[in-house]
């Protein structure tokens, strides 16, 4: 793996080393991170970028008694290999493995287990907080990309500004997030990042200094105050000193000895500190570095599993774009708005083409879906594309600033919605049945396929209440479907396949496994209906009450928690209006948080997949006859 990065197990080792083996170290943590990553799937290039700023934190903090705060996290990867995982570290974000962020169940050296942006200042204040309420000498270190700052960060810098309380805040500028940073804040930083210059001149200045003979010390010593008025000219830091920081840097974050030097003499300074350090996403491995945004988070390289059904090269979010931009030749009145997922949400061909009719928001999901309710009374017809994890933090907006207004007609597109695989529970989409079903006039739906995530969404743009449509990470299925043309009619199913004993109602993504597991229950004798819900919200008694009635077993089938979702949709459904069922059974989603591993592992532990759900259906009709035969 590497000399110095097998060797020094702990934190405690890099204390003892000099500046040379420091170097060497960083070389390999580049190393292991570019050989470990295409194979696991995982956030390289912000990790690339902060292997010396790792270092030279963990080289004069203990990190044991004082505490890092990370920020969304996709820069941990230096600091796991630097806290005794090295070993371990093939392992990222696999079954039973590493985790992908920052988590305190596998080590005393992580605090919290994160995965949304702009959290870190307010924690980190929270325990700065703690700690001096309580007379405690632990140092708080909370470490923010540029592009996590949004407006929970704001409220932490405003707090923690006010208290004066010891806090070193470090600000990791590598110039982009996720997709291309914006805002007005994006702009400030790239005139602080201007302040290379007032170093620059600074270093000239001092260094002409030293040449005068005798008086060079004195000079030197006296130029402190132009060396000031100069630095205000040319730095624009008055934003963080203005919210109560001691604002520091902008310094270079790949120089190990400005680092460790500049950390040094900011441990012990009383009050709230920000240090801003420039990092380039990327470094080191060449493809990284040339194209930050694709190497952002690049996909694991995995052979494909056999015995599944069959998917199209076009992904789902792909797939919601395509149809929003055909019908925006059409409609001039669609407008997309997304919250820094223009890339992951496949929205960037649709802003390069209608550059006037799209925005991103940055990292506010509030403030984007209550903009689009600004934009929707003008006339407009918004499209909201969030990712289902991330639009949970806009719920307030959902309800105040959409629901509850007259005739709100928008829609919500629900990316990665359901299990996403090896990001774990912190990107899991498996709440928004849940958090949204329950608001008056909103509408719930979710496609099982491309052609009907086409009809959902042209039906979804007439209407005159907001409609949310719910879809998966990965690529479309290719459904060997041989059905008539049925429209979308408001809470009304589809019935895929007829069968007598057994009925299976499934939602979005569940349809290819419910399809799949009717297959297997036929070559054993059992006939299954499969139903294509369509609709979470509203349901149609009218329609699924003889399906109810006329099938021994009925089973819900969902990639979403059971409280709240579909299946308890279809109980207060039964109980409300009083309809006859057969034996129900719920699957999906169980009262905890789904851990990092395959989506498809998941949905086998979890009983979601196609042989499981056959497996129980089998088991329970064997069961039910067998009591059946004895008398029972």
């Amino acid at each position: 793996m590497g000399q110095y990065l097998d060797s020094l197990i702990l934190p405690e080792d890099l204390r003892k080393v000099d500046r040379k083996v420091l170097l060497a170290l960083a070389a390999e943590i580049r190393a292991r991170i570019i050989d470990v990553v295409p194979r696991t799937g995982g956030h390289m290039g912000t990790n690339l970028g902060v292997v010396e700023l790792s270092i030279a934190l963990h080289k004069v903090f203990d990190f044991k008694k004082d505490k890092l705060i990370f920020d969304v996290g996709h820069q941990a990867y230096p600091h796991k290999l630097l806290t005794g995982r090295n070993a371990e570290f093939d392992s990222l974000r696999q079954k039973d493995g590493l985790c992908g962020f920052p988590n305190p169940w596998e080590s005393e050296y992580d605090t919290f287990l994160i995965g949304h942006a702009g959290t870190s200042i307010s924690s980190a204040f929270g325990m700065a907080l703690g700690y001096q309420s309580q007379k405690m000498e632990n140092k708080v270190v909370a470490i923010i990309g540029d592009g996590s700052i949004c407006g929970l960060a704001f409220e932490g810098f405003n707090q923690a500004g006010a208290a004066k309380k010891n806090l070193l805040v470090i600000l990791n500028d590598n110039k982009m997030a996720i997709s291309p940073t914006v805002g007005a804040f994006s702009k400030y930083l790239t005139n602080v990042r201007s302040g290379e210059l007032y170093h620059k001149l600074v270093h000239d200045f001092q260094k002409s200094l030293h040449s005068v003979p005798m008086i060079g010390e004195t000079l030197e010593q006296m130029s402190e105050r132009m060396l000031t008025a100069l630095r205000d000219n040319l730095i624009p830091d008055r934003f963080f000193s203005e919210m109560g920081f001691h604002y520091y840097g902008p310094i270079d974050g790949h120089n190990l000895e400005e680092l460790i030097s500049t950390l040094r003499k900011l441990k012990d300074i009383e009050g709230p500190i920000l240090l801003h350090v420039l990092t380039e996403k990327g470094r080191g491995a060449e493809g990284a570095s040339s194209d930050p945004y694709k190497y952002h988070s690049p996909p694991s390289i995995k052979p494909a599993a056999g015995g599944k059904p069959k998917k199209s090269s076009l992904s789902w979010s792909q797939c919601f774009v395509d149809c929003l931009i055909d019908e925006a030749e059409r409609d001039p009145s669609l407008f997309a708005i997304t919250a820094a997922m223009a890339a992951g949400t496949k929205l960037e061909e649709f802003i390069a083409k209608y550059p006037d009719r799209a925005i991103d928001t940055g990292i506010a999901e509030a403030h984007a879906v209550t903009m689009a309710g600004g934009l929707e009374r003008t006339g407009l017809k918004p499209v909201v594309l969030i990712y289902s994890t991330f639009l949970q933090r806009a719920y307030d907006s959902i309800m105040h600033d959409v629901c509850l207004q007259k005739d709100m007609g928008m829609i919500f597109a629900l990316d990665r919605a359901g299990l996403v695989g090896d990001d774990g529970p912190s990107h899991h989409g498996v709440y928004d049945i849940a958090y949204m079903r329950h608001l008056p006039k909103m509408i719930l739906m979710a496609p099982r396929d491309g052609e009907e995530l086409k009809k959902m969404f042209l039906w979804a743009k007439l209407q005159k209440q907001p409609v949310a449509i719910r879809y998966p990470r990965g690529n479309v299925p290719e459904l060997d479907l041989d059905l008539p043309n049925q429209p979308i009619v408001l809470g009304v199913p589809e019935v895929l396949k007829k069968g007598e004993q057994v009925a299976l109602l499934a939602y979005g993504a569940m349809i290819p496994e419910a399809l799949q597991a009717a297959s297997l229950l036929q070559a054993t004798g059992l006939n299954v209906t499969v139903v294509n819900l369509r609709f979470a919200k509203p349901l149609s008694p009218q329609h699924l009450a003889p399906i109810l009635a006329e099938h021994e077993l009925v089973v819900t089938l969902e990639d979403h928690v059971l409280m709240g979702g579909v299946g308890s949709a279809v109980l207060e459904m039964i109980q409300s209006e009083q309809l006859q069922c057969g034996k129900m059974i719920r699957l999906g989603i169980p009262d905890e948080f789904i851990t990092y591993m395959s989506r498809e592992e998941q949905f086998q532990s979890l009983g979601l997949d196609a042989v499981s759900i056959a497996a129980m259906v089998t088991e329970h009709c064997e069961l039910r006859l067998s009591k059946t035969i004895s008398g029972h």
